[in-house]
């Protein structure tokens, strides 16, 4: 004799009786919905044409509901399908309990729902809820294109950001737009050419793009002529984060690569391994250096006292960092002359932003160019030609004092997403899972400027 249960549903109530467990459906808890008041459910007379219906089918259907005691749970239904005697219409018997889309409850939908939202991953809900991954990933993807529906979002922002990033191996690129003021991804889209910024621009539409006042980028010439193109009023501001970052791999880098070439002609091993190690003290700045030289002292001193504690001697060379950073980059300064005038005018352009007056700034940034010029350096002449082209979007930077440094943040927030999901094969579902993420927990529940 069999255990009976009710199961809570729209329609009348169905008894559920446990079935015998063959052997290899070891593990799961399967129940039969009787069906003796199925038939009293089905529409009798047709909607198309007023005709009277017969049952011509019944089909059983297993249907996936939550997990008792940490086992599947299997509903078996008998669902009738009905044929219209007078047009041979043919409609299903509706289970308003089973989710449209899977062989699952709605009520097991549900927990899905409220799993993902509180941050599980894919495999963690189809584990615990014991759902396959495809299904729980369907689940999720439908869940946030209820989230994040197409077009403008309900708030305008005055002030934006877009980048580019690695999407796959093999330079295939994505563009991101974010507003500055929140870190709230607005848009993403594979490609980072003229035409996403113009999709950007059709979804967000001419009323929500009115508001925008300033876009932060960096000297990506396909975002620049497209802004000027299909959105003239939004100011172009070239932060300093992205104008150190063009410095970095323009000057200090091919400097580094080109006497790295000539310390190797000339056979000079120990100076050329010597510039090839000193990639990161050359692009990083004091501070940074500073405080990872310190960082190295203290955990070298916890290590000794470990050692200690246990009645050791720390052996010679036993280090978990290297200290000296500084050390090592203020002796490559002093030997040459090259790289002590970089680095100082990479220090002067970082003073010259600190102006906020647009005059101050270009005058800052017009002597900068005269000394980047006299210093004879081929990579600096060249950093400064580029300097002087965009010109105007850096001096916009003293009127819309904004930065990317969110978007870069944003940035390592997609590596790290790609990272613990082991990859996205549907780019649509990656991007939406980027959208998720940016709105940080604390920030979900804050107020947005409305349109008006």
């Amino acid at each position: 004799m069999h255990d009976t249960i009710t199961i809570k549903h729209n329609l009348a109530s169905f008894s559920v009786t446990e079935e015998p467990r063959p052997v290899e459906a070891e593990g799961e808890i399967r129940f039969t919905l009787t069906s003796g008041t199925m038939e009293s459910e089905v529409r009798r007379q047709c909607d198309r044409c007023g005709g009277v219906m017969h049952v011509h089918q019944r089909h059983t259907v297993r249907i996936q509901h939550v997990a008792l005691m940490g086992r599947p749970h299997l509903l078996s239904v008998t669902y009738v399908r009905t044929r219209c005697t007078g047009c041979g219409q043919i409609t299903s018997q509706d289970l308003p309990f089973k989710d449209p889309h899977h062989r699952i409850t709605k009520h097991l939908r549900y927990q899905a729902i409220k799993h993902l939202a509180m941050g599980l991953t894919l495999s963690e809900v189809s584990r615990l809820l014991h759902i396959h991954p495809a299904i729980v990933k369907e689940i999720d993807k439908s869940r946030l294109e209820s989230l994040f529906p197409k077009g403008p979002p309900k708030g305008y922002s005055t002030h934006i950001a877009v980048d580019e990033f690695l999407l796959h191996r093999g330079h295939h690129y994505a563009t991101v737009v974010i507003d500055v003021e929140s870190g709230d991804v607005l848009f993403c889209e594979e490609g980072k050419k003229k035409e996403q910024v113009l999709h950007f621009i059709q979804a967000m539409g001419p009323r929500w793009m009115s508001r925008v006042q300033a876009v932060s980028m960096d000297m990506n010439a396909q975002y620049d002529s497209a802004f000027r193109k299909w959105a003239p009023h939004v100011r172009i501001v070239y932060d300093l984060f992205h104008i150190v970052k063009l410095y970095n791999d323009s000057v200090i880098t091919l400097m580094r690569r080109r006497k790295q070439n000539e310390l190797k002609e000339q056979d000079r091993e120990t100076e050329y391994q010597l510039f090839k190690n000193m990639r990161f003290v050359l692009t990083a700045s004091r501070s940074t250096l500073q405080r990872q030289d310190a960082q190295a002292r203290e955990n070298n001193r916890q290590l000794q006292e470990n050692f200690l504690r246990k009645g050791l001697s720390l052996p010679p060379g036993r280090r978990i960092m290297r200290v000296g950073k500084e050390n090592r980059l203020d002796d490559l300064l002093a030997q040459n002359t090259d790289f002590a005038v970089a680095y100082i005018l990479l220090e002067q352009l970082k003073l010259a932003f600190t102006q906020s007056d647009r005059r101050n700034l270009e005058m800052g940034m017009q002597e900068w160019m005269r000394l980047a010029r006299q210093s004879k350096v081929p990579e600096i002449i060249r950093f400064a030609t580029t300097i002087d082209t965009h010109l105007e979007g850096i001096l916009n930077h003293a009127d819309h004092p904004i930065s990317s440094g969110k978007l870069e943040g944003t940035n390592n927030l997609i590596k790290t997403i790609r990272r613990k999901a082991y990859g996205f094969h549907d780019t649509q579902y990656f991007f939406l899972k980027i959208m998720e993420a940016s709105r940080r927990p604390e920030a979900r529940y804050r107020s947005h400027k409305k349109l008006s």
